[in-house]
């Protein structure tokens, strides 16, 4: 899945996301996404920490299903999809 259509998903479910690289980290686990849904007892959120774009995608998905959520499988397979330049991802 790409982050885009990630986080277009989320977005339908009221649910706010967000995917953020920090450079500043000196390449350990630069990738962040973090995630905030329900409402007051309800609410729960997640945070998944990673080396790689991919790899933090991947732990997101991992982590959204284990709280209820099922995002759609991948329908990418590069980085460069989610903005529609097609580019197979590096490596």
């Amino acid at each position: 899945m790409d982050v885009i259509t990630l986080l277009e998903w989320l977005l339908e479910r009221d649910v706010n996301a967000f995917l953020r690289v920090d450079a500043e980290r000196g390449g350990t686990r630069p990738w962040t996404f973090h995630a905030v849904g329900g409402e007051d007892e309800e609410k729960w959120w997640v945070r998944v920490d990673a080396r790689s774009a991919v790899e933090c995608l991947q732990k997101a998905r991992e982590a959204l299903k284990a709280r209820g959520l099922n995002p759609p499988e991948s329908q990418s397979h590069g980085t460069a999809d989610a903005f529609g330049e097609g580019s197979p991802a590096p490596g």
